[in-house]
């Protein structure tokens, strides 16, 4: 894999924020940049680079650089549509609204974008965190209404979750129920298959893969088994393509071995952070000539950090809770 790839939308967001003290950018500009720079890619660097998406662990919680990636993140998914044949929007309003807009024709699919932090507590996401089954059903219900108001004959046929198989479930969750609801049908992809339906995209019609949200019509059953879900989803997708079981797991196969070399070098940059804090606390060790002078760092350090909350307490205290009168 190229690392220009694993880390397409790392360097960019890294342009514009080398550290997170720089003031925000205006997102809706570096999209519009972004989305035309990204056209550029082959197919094959594409699919790297929707397969390697990960939100860098180093950013902080909710951030200025984790906002702008999860944008691009967005972005990204609405590419790989426009490259399967479809057209995307992006709403520029986020609250109670679908992340993109996939659009074929006169029907429309509701996509939540999911990335995540290979560094996260949990091996999957809270279900409720994953997918909520009455939001989509609000982003789909707003959709249609939309449309009728401007008397357009259309139709948003059900919702779609994207994210990465290594946050996926081990065994049976909700999460397979939810996405088996026939009122309101979600299809949950991870981004392997996105990249398999590109890589074989010659051999897709999007008006037959959408058929894939009728869960009537092929009989789907509502269960939180995960080996139910996937055998009808990938049995639907190899029908779609043209190929058999095993190549479609040969297929898997490779795609996640990719996704681990991309997984290694994100890892990297956590140790690399790690080992370089490591080398300044010996370098700091080493200025200490005696036994007093390293027990009066190491309070201090121990201190500083076990003490951090309550020593802010006292600064903000001491910064913002006087009279100037009584100075």
């Amino acid at each position: 894999m190229k690392l220009s790839n694993v880390f397409y939308f790392k360097n960019i967001v890294d342009r514009y924020y080398p550290d997170e003290n720089r003031p925000a950018v205006d997102i809706q500009s570096v999209v519009a940049v972004v989305k035309e720079d990204i056209k550029k890619l082959s197919d094959e660097d594409f699919i790297e680079v929707i397969t390697s998406c990960f939100i860098p662990d180093l950013y902080s919680g909710m951030g200025k650089c984790e906002k702008l990636f999860t944008k691009l993140t967005e972005l990204m998914v609405g590419e790989w549509w426009r490259r399967m044949g479809g057209s995307y929007n992006l709403p520029t309003k986020k609250s109670g609204t679908e992340d993109v807009e996939l659009i074929y024709n006169n029907i429309s699919i509701a996509c939540d974008a999911k990335v995540f932090r290979l560094g996260r507590s949990q091996k999957a996401p809270n279900v409720k965190d994953f997918l909520k089954l009455a939001s989509v059903k609000i982003w789909i219900d707003n959709l249609n209404s939309n449309y009728q108001k401007s008397k357009i004959s259309h139709s948003t046929i059900g919702g779609l979750v994207t994210y990465s198989s290594l946050h996926e479930w081990e065994s049976d969750s909700e999460a397979y129920e939810e996405c088996t609801n026939h009122t309101t049908p979600v299809v949950m992809l991870p981004y392997e298959v996105l990249a398999l339906l590109l890589k074989y995209k010659q051999r897709v019609q999007i008006n037959e893969f959408v058929k894939l949200w009728n869960y009537a019509e092929n009989n789907v059953r509502t269960s939180r088994q995960k080996n139910s879900y996937w055998t009808y989803v990938s049995n639907f997708i190899c029908n779609l393509i043209g190929i058999s079981a095993a190549e479609y797991n040969s297929e898997m196969k490779e795609y996640h071995k990719d996704i681990l070399l991309a997984t290694a070098e994100y890892r990297k940059i956590v140790q690399d952070t790690v080992d370089a804090v490591r080398r300044n606390i010996s370098a700091n060790l080493d200025k200490h000539s005696t036994i007093e002078s390293l027990r009066n760092y190491a309070l201090n350090e121990i201190e500083r950090r076990d003490n951090a909350t309550a020593l802010d307490y006292l600064k903000h205290i001491d910064d913002f809770r006087y009279y100037r009168d009584q100075k």
